[in-house]
């Protein structure tokens, strides 16, 4: 028990329970000085103000009793989570947002709505993970719902609501998913194009794999006034890079495999005027997707992992043969270090030309003689 005089002069205890001699003390020297600060008036030490912070309801409740502090609600994760969802909605995308309550639900079907923040630590944070690995999903989408916990969290500690982020401790860089990459040769490409029921749908396609456009998100925004024809480039905005500076969009080349499909669809006398390149299939990205499947099956192909992404990593990777990588990524809109770590793919085509081009000036010598 910890006794002292308030402000008033008024005799007032604490009951700690049973904890250790150094522990009391160290509840003691806060205690006076809160006592002290109340009595003069003044803001409380830094020290002591981080161990309000830190201390449990349970501590919290008991100096409020006795008047040292004020009486504060025990923030809980289904409050925070919501908070942080209102305040950022609007600001981000409803794709975003979206992403936002897919964690909001994992996080809640493990711990509960009313689960107190500051009964959450990094080892609870770990088991939240390692339930997310029993429900079977990849690695690197435990880790993007790690990364958004942790922005979420850190929401909580920018508001005091605790000291520090219990899931810091989870990695959410992603890491590289080889297994998961393909590559369409340019043959295979044709035969897909082919296969498409309408030119837009063979521009759709043409847009990610000669262009490396993101799809659906940058195909869509597109704009026939973003299309200069006589400087042979067009420019395009990137809704998910829009928010960093400089990154609102890129200029890219009307390559020579891409200009025939927007050609096609911009000279074609029967089309009505219309402000998207992609006008008729602004569609669901789902839906999108699921079409591209029936498109690939068409043309005798088997559909491969991440049908758009992997159009724009060939792409790139053919593109890293003939350019600087500072332009390639300038074209693509990404970094060198994603493009390394998600995007260039080593092909089979790769190997069987090392085994007829030597890389020793010495050897092609010999060869030579």
């Amino acid at each position: 028990m910890i006794q002292f005089f308030d402000s008033g002069g008024k005799r007032r205890a604490i009951q700690l329970g049973r904890v250790s001699m150094k522990n009391a003390n160290s509840v003691r020297v806060h205690v006076e000085r809160l006592v002290a600060a109340q009595i003069s008036g003044s803001a409380v030490d830094d020290v002591t103000s981080f161990w309000l912070k830190k201390i449990d309801q349970t501590m919290t409740d008991k100096l409020a009793k006795v008047d040292l502090i004020k009486k504060r609600e025990s923030a809980d994760l289904g409050k925070l989570i919501d908070d942080f969802i209102k305040l950022k909605d609007g600001d981000v995308k409803p794709r975003t947002v979206a992403k936002y309550r897919v964690v909001k639900k994992h996080l809640i079907d493990h711990f509960g709505k009313s689960q107190p923040l500051r009964t959450l630590n990094a080892g609870e944070a770990k088991k939240w993970r390692a339930y997310l690995v029993s429900k079977g999903l990849a690695e690197n989408s435990i880790r993007k719902l790690s990364g958004i916990a942790k922005t979420m969290f850190n929401h909580a500690v920018e508001n005091e609501l605790l000291v520090k982020n219990p899931f810091r401790c989870l990695p959410s860089a992603l890491v590289p998913t080889r297994e998961r990459h393909f590559f369409l040769s340019p043959e295979d490409t044709e035969k897909v194009i082919k296969a498409c029921p309408d030119d837009e749908w063979k521009l759709i396609i043409a847009l990610a794999r000669y262009g490396g456009l993101r799809t659906p998100s940058e195909t869509f925004s597109l704009k026939w006034q973003d299309v200069n024809w006589e400087q042979g480039r067009f420019y395009v905005s990137s809704p998910k890079t829009e928010r960093y500076a400089g990154k609102e969009g890129r200029i890219v080349p009307i390559f020579p495999e891409l200009r025939p499909y927007l050609d096609t669809c911009f000279f074609t006398e029967d089309k009505k005027p219309s402000e998207y390149v992609i006008a008729k299939h602004r569609i669901r990205s789902e839906n999108l997707r699921t079409t591209f499947h029936k498109i690939i099956k068409r043309a005798g192909l088997k559909p491969w992992p991440k049908p758009f992404q992997n159009l724009r990593s060939s792409r790139e990777t053919e593109l890293i043969e003939q350019f600087p990588i500072q332009t390639v990524v300038s074209w693509i809109g990404n970094s060198p270090t994603v493009a390394l770590q998600s995007y260039l793919q080593v092909r089979e085509s790769d190997f069987e030309k090392a085994l007829h081009i030597s890389c020793s000036p010495v050897l092609s010598t010999v060869d030579q003689a």
